[in-house]
């Protein structure tokens, strides 16, 4: 068999088996070399005939990062893949676990490519027979273009799933992604993109007005200056009595929360300051009165950025330490990043 036909290369000095019974090349370019002996047309067929055992043996375990070889493996056969029904969406789930798997790790790049394979293996008609995972796919393929600089790709996804979803609740995430895209574009670029966050901030209007609230054109210092002596006040009412362990349950609520929190962050490039202060008091005002979720923490460091020109460090400095204690508990990374920053810039 195979054990008998290597005898001539372990003779020849090429193979050699170790304590553990198994064979190994003596050396990398012996391996490469005997590769290089591989006829092209069938190294397709090599890489994706490994992936695919690989993929029989492990499938259903937490194999780590051993995720990577077999989706990379078993991707050189796309074109034995979109001729198998039955492997098209084992293939593409597979290539979506590896690409939540490089995200965790904070591997844009390399998730963006795994997760647009993942989409190339779905059926033409998959937004109608596979919606859940069509949908779910584009959201994390537009997040790691986003991510890794690609822009253009990361628009044309959220403009797809714009389209595609069936009801509003499916799209937020994308029209979330659409404005904020732009105003971290403006960060990036800053003359190049002027005039993006006016357009974030109507597409966040609009969507604020689609969920209930009442989004005012125009915001007066006499507004604001009303506003926040009353957000402190509410602070004030509920800080000690475990505000901060309680959660906001409902989702529409939430989305307006991290809507605001959108239109907060574009109003800064666009809008007076006042009127960023405006939303930010919302955002606080939402959460103090039905319960925190993973945007307050941010709301909670803006505010705080926000009064310390007008109250007490001491104060200033118990609502940023509970913005802290707040992100901690939620744990997303991309809010932490921003609450960080809040805290140096203002609060630190």
């Amino acid at each position: 068999g195979v054990r008998n036909g290597l005898e001539g290369a372990i003779s020849e000095g090429f193979v050699e088996l170790n304590a553990e019974g198994s064979f190994k090349f003596v050396h990398d370019k012996v391996r490469e070399a005997a590769y290089n002996l591989t006829p092209d047309r069938d190294k397709k067929q090599l890489h994706y005939n490994l992936g695919k055992t690989l993929y029989s043996i492990c499938e259903g375990k937490d194999v780590g990062n051993t995720i990577f070889l077999i989706a990379s493996q078993i991707n050189h056969g796309k074109e034995f893949i979109e001729t198998d029904d039955t492997l098209r969406i084992p293939v593409a789930k597979l290539n979506m676990k590896a690409g939540k798997k490089a995200l965790d790790g904070c591997d844009h790049k390399m998730a963006y490519f795994y997760f647009l394979a993942a989409i190339s293996f779905l059926p033409d008609d998959s937004w109608e027979s596979y919606y859940d995972l069509s949908l779910r796919l584009n959201v994390l393929m537009a997040r790691a273009a986003n991510s890794s600089c690609q822009y253009d790709e990361a628009e044309l996804t959220l403009q797809r799933i714009c389209k595609r979803a069936r009801c509003l609740q499916d799209k937020l995430p994308a029209y979330f992604l659409l404005v904020k895209l732009p105003a971290y574009f403006l960060m990036v670029t800053m003359f190049l993109a002027q005039g993006h966050p006016n357009q974030a901030c109507a597409t966040c209007s609009s969507i604020l007005t689609q969920l209930g609230e009442t989004v005012p054109e125009t915001v007066t210092t006499e507004m604001v200056g009303d506003m926040i002596p009353e957000t402190l006040s509410m602070y004030s009412e509920v800080y000690g009595d475990n505000w901060l362990g309680k959660k906001m349950d409902d989702s529409t609520l939430c989305n307006i929360v991290k809507f605001y929190s959108a239109m907060a962050t574009a109003a800064y490039f666009c809008k007076p300051l006042h009127m960023g202060a405006y939303f930010v008091c919302k955002m606080v005002q939402l959460s103090l009165r039905n319960g925190v979720c993973q945007y307050t923490p941010l709301a909670l460091m803006q505010l705080s950025s926000i009064v310390i020109r007008i109250d007490n460090a001491a104060f200033v400095h118990r609502i940023a330490k509970s913005a802290l204690v707040l992100s901690e508990k939620f744990g997303s990374s991309d809010e932490m990043t921003e609450v960080l920053v809040n805290y140096y810039i203002g609060a630190g």
